[in-house]
């Protein structure tokens, strides 16, 4: 019995790129992805990216193993369909996590050579989850 390879992972065509979307509601995703010097640092840090499908038709952005973003509507059509070609290897994009004002961003493709672009206000929908203590909400409102 032979034992299991894993395909080589296939490169994702992403042209000029794009901002991932929801990076306010996935900012712990980020803090636990990113090394305390990175953080720090607030540099971008070069990222290599897993493509996947996710529910709803989402197409979700994981990086060191950590979920940091989904596909924009603009080009999840175009990324879908290389992740279904791709099977049964991952898909894989280059990218950057960088900051922006007071979040970290993950920008897929290659880096703008004028900078990263700020985020359209369209781009993040879900909500900011409340700030917890071992799971436990904690109130800002002074009660």
């Amino acid at each position: 019995m032979r034992p299991f390879r894993r395909p080589a992972p296939v490169p994702a065509h992403v042209g000029e790129g794009f901002l991932a979307a929801e990076a306010p509601a996935l900012q712990r995703s980020f803090r636990a992805a990113l090394h305390p010097s990175e953080r720090a640092a607030r540099h971008p840090v070069p990222a290599r990216v897993e493509v996947t499908r996710g529910a709803d038709g989402r197409v979700v952005l994981a990086w060191r193993n950590v979920l940091v973003g989904f596909v924009p509507e603009s080009h999840v059509t175009l990324l879908a369909a290389q992740v279904d070609a791709a099977l049964p290897a991952t898909l894989e994009a280059d990218g950057a996590v960088h900051p922006s004002g007071d979040v970290w961003r993950l920008w897929v493709g290659p880096a703008p050579a004028d900078g990263f672009p700020p985020a359209p206000p369209d781009l993040d929908t879900l909500p900011v989850p409340p700030d917890t203590i071992l799971g436990v909400p904690l109130r800002r409102d002074g009660a």
